[in-house]
């Protein structure tokens, strides 16, 4: 997708809401890839697991394409940890514009995060 700027564009006016909106669309694509990127490495993991066992093979043998796949899926459970910080840090840049915050979609908060100040929320 090319990336869009209002600069200089007759609708500076709606500009910034079609913004908001493109980077909350971009979010959203982002998170849901990452997991269906978790779900598939979950999948694979399993198909390892099934292809030993239907041939009848030691669990020793072939336990570093396990290794290599729960390596891979630490970097991506990393990622989406990354991501909800992300969310946060939306959160609080939205609070200090005047954007709906929950148009970034982190709306149920921690018990101890309802009452928060927006600077609570980003430590």
């Amino acid at each position: 997708m090319a990336s869009k700027s209002f600069q200089g564009s007759s609708d500076d006016v709606a500009a910034p809401d079609a913004h908001v909106a493109e980077l909350t669309d971009a979010l959203f694509g982002y998170e849901n890839l990452l997991q269906r990127l978790f779900s598939e490495g979950g999948r694979l993991a399993s198909a390892v697991v099934a292809a030993q066992s239907h041939e009848n093979l030691s669990p020793v043998a072939g336990h570093q394409i396990l290794s290599a796949i729960s390596n891979a899926q630490l970097s991506v459970s990393g990622a989406i940890g990354y991501m909800a910080e992300g969310h946060r840090q939306l959160e609080v840049m939205a609070q200090k514009l005047g954007i709906d915050p929950e148009a970034f979609g982190d709306v149920i908060k921690r018990p101890a995060a309802r009452e928060a100040t927006p600077i609570g929320l980003a430590a």
